[in-house]
């Protein structure tokens, strides 16, 4: 009786054995914070500490056993964006009684702070010496080591899988099944107007010594906080928030299934694409295996790859590692690569019995643990755990007070 033969490729699904191993080493990885900072006091933490752990686990076990990437990172991906928007609004709302930041609030620096505020700082910081967000300088500080270590080892990475705002554009682009519009030619001021917006705003907060972005275009302030609306012109700020918010998050990605705001308008994105070059790991396209088939171009969220990318072999810079060309790619083109490390096990495709045993076994065991899109999925998806873990927390506590009273 022959026995069946199955190709194994870096890229895509590993063993039973390395996907189970990955997992709990990731589980140990989590947990250890978790414990350290008390997510386990009593039953009720236990109950709700337990499930955050328990569910990304689960996600990185089916992304490496099944291979779907793309697939399992969205569903982790945009429930966590649901549960960021339930604890953050549920707080303001609930907790506080309003949406909004009191100028009493802004006065004594006691306003949350998210990584959209980093790129306005650094100018006023560098020139006045003066911190131009209501936050204690610490916590900015805090913030700003955080982009820019993110920013040099992951890159734009940290959109598709550690930004709590970037999946509520992807919940909704993953709601239709079928594109109503298929955006194919982009203008070269539409790709690039996230990078200009950028410059604009970054100039413009020094001149004014205001982060120009929060107080006028973030679209997300609609799912988190503004400032108060006691004025004229914070009620037209009111409106250009929610007006880009429905149009760019909403109405555009459920039409055309794209990443439309993180693709076109977030100037955070772009400042973290600036950094691609400088990134540990990054998207290779093997160009001798590529058919031309365009499917990576069809799929990619950010529109991300083009005709001259692909001759390239490699991505444009506002590649967010999303994962979806790999999927898609039914030539086994695509993958991840770790700049300076050689991959000597993973890097050419085996042919390796289904049940392996023996050496052949531990060869393929070897394979599937030291693989570049291990380690990259391993480290960014532990940071987005842990970044995370809070709203997942708070989120099933609110929700379980309310539905079952406890």
């Amino acid at each position: 009786m022959k026995t069946k033969l199955k190709r194994f490729n870096y890229s895509h699904e590993k063993g039973l054995a390395a996907s189970l191993f990955i997992s709990i080493l990731f589980l140990a990885f989590i947990a250890f914070p978790a414990v350290g900072l008390g997510a386990f006091n009593n039953l009720k933490k236990s109950i709700f500490g337990g499930i955050t752990l328990l569910f990304p686990t689960l996600i990185i076990f089916l992304i490496f056993y099944t291979g779907k990437i793309y697939r399992w990172r969205k569903i982790f991906f945009t429930t966590y964006a649901i549960a960021f928007v339930i604890s953050f609004v549920w707080w303001t709302m609930g907790d506080r009684g309003h949406m909004w930041l009191l100028d009493s609030e802004i006065l004594y620096s006691q306003t949350p702070m998210c990584h959209f505020v980093v790129p306005m700082l650094i100018l006023p910081l560098v020139f006045t010496k003066e911190l131009i967000f209501p936050i204690p300088l610490l916590s900015a500080g805090f913030m700003i080591l955080l982009v820019i270590i993110v920013s040099i080892i992951y890159g734009r990475a940290f959109c598709s899988w550690g930004c709590f705002y970037g999946g509520q554009d992807e919940l909704f682009s993953s709601i239709p099944k079928k594109k109503k519009w298929d955006i194919k030619n982009i203008h070269p001021f539409v790709r690039y107007f996230a990078f200009g917006l950028l410059a604009f705003i970054v100039l413009h907060s020094l001149i004014t010594m205001s982060p120009t972005y929060c107080w006028w275009l973030c679209p997300f302030k609609a799912t988190t906080e503004f400032v108060e609306v006691n004025s004229f012109i914070r009620v037209i700020q009111t409106y250009i928030f929610i007006a880009i918010w429905v149009g760019l998050v909403i109405v555009l990605p459920l039409i055309t299934k794209k990443r439309i705001q993180c693709a076109f308008f977030c100037p955070m994105g772009a400042f973290l694409s600036c950094t691609s070059k400088l990134n540990l790991f990054n998207i290779k396209i093997d160009k001798e295996k590529c058919s031309d088939c365009s499917h990576c171009i069809s799929v990619c969220p950010t529109f991300s790859i083009t005709k001259e990318s692909l001759a390239a072999g490699k991505p444009l810079s506002t590649c967010t590692k999303c994962g979806a060309c790999i999927e898609s790619c039914p030539k086994n083109a695509i993958h991840y690569r770790t700049k300076g490390v050689h991959f000597t096990a993973g890097n050419h495709p085996k042919r390796i019995d289904a049940n392996p045993s023996g050496s052949s076994g531990w060869k393929r065991f070897a394979a599937d643990v030291w693989s570049p899109d291990v380690i990259f999925v391993f480290g960014i998806f532990a940071l987005a755990v842990m970044i995370a873990s809070g709203s997942f927390v708070d989120a099933m506590a609110r929700l379980a007070k309310l539905f079952f009273g406890v």
